[in-house]
């Protein structure tokens, strides 16, 4: 990770920097090596956020799954709803 990327960000601060990147580079004003410094740490915030979402994607998925299970079965404990982060 770089520094432009902390553990604890949120999606909404990664993608408010992507978008300030985008920003800088379209006015194109920049050196080349700045240019792609940026470029490099926007593909670096952009791989995040899709690893991210994707995360988010499989835990509704997981979520979803244990609600439709078979209704003779128990309702989870909140330690199998907490396990599934």
């Amino acid at each position: 990770m770089n520094d432009s990327l902390k553990p604890k960000d949120s999606i909404d601060t990664l993608m408010s920097r992507i978008e300030s990147i985008a920003q800088s580079l379209s006015k194109g004003d920049a050196s080349l090596e700045s240019s792609l410094q940026q470029y490099e740490e926007g593909v670096k915030l952009a791989k995040e956020c899709q690893k991210r979402l994707h995360q988010a994607e499989q835990r509704v998925t997981e979520l979803r799954d244990l609600l439709e299970s078979d209704p003779d079965e128990p309702n989870p404990s909140p330690s199998d709803i907490s396990r599934i982060d």
